[in-house]
């Protein structure tokens, strides 16, 4: 998708995407103890990914992107499986949490423990898993393959062909009708 162009946009995006992920953090954080968590904070972090896209255009996005997203999700991943896994080692019950509480500055006695570490994980899933589809859609929407040509040997069967081939002339595909 190519840049809209507008000023006023890009400049109301960029202080509205830190805004929007502010509030993705926020949720992130109280999400063990009240409503919020990784799921619904990385969904609010994707809206902000969503709006700055929109403003200065998915193409230089993802250029400036130095991870494919859905390697972020694959980190958010094993970071929330090992949190499930990691009580096993010490032979206590799958996913049995564990907690402490840390003096910071300011703030006093915070909470931390095994679910933040979890929803830290999921929140990392949703925003690679949510960000790759945005990709994809944005690129298929504008008339593109909606892989990058060397995305297509990493996430196609090789017995899949291709469904935005480009149509055959008759002078190609003589049975073509």
């Amino acid at each position: 998708m190519n840049n809209p162009g507008s000023f006023l946009l890009r400049i109301a995006t960029g202080l509205v995407f830190f805004v929007v992920a502010l509030f993705s953090v926020y949720l992130l954080l109280r999400g063990h103890n009240l409503p919020g968590g990784g799921f619904i904070g990385g969904l609010a972090a994707t809206i902000g990914i969503l709006l700055h896209g929109l403003a200065h255009g998915f193409d230089e996005m993802e250029a400036q992107l130095k991870l494919d997203p859905i390697r972020i999700a694959a980190l958010g991943l094993l970071l929330a499986v090992l949190t499930g896994l990691a009580p096993l080692l010490l032979n206590r019950p799958f996913f049995e949490h564990y907690n402490t509480y840390v003096s910071v500055p300011y703030l006093g006695q915070v909470p931390l423990g095994t679910p933040l570490v979890y929803d830290l994980g999921i929140y990392l899933l949703v925003i690679g898993i949510s960000t790759k589809v945005i990709f994809i859609m944005a690129r298929s929407t504008s008339g593109r393959c909606g892989l990058l040509p060397n995305e297509v040997h990493e996430y196609s069967s090789l017995h899949e062909s291709p469904i935005e081939e480009t149509a055959l002339t008759k002078e190609d595909n003589p049975h073509a009708t």
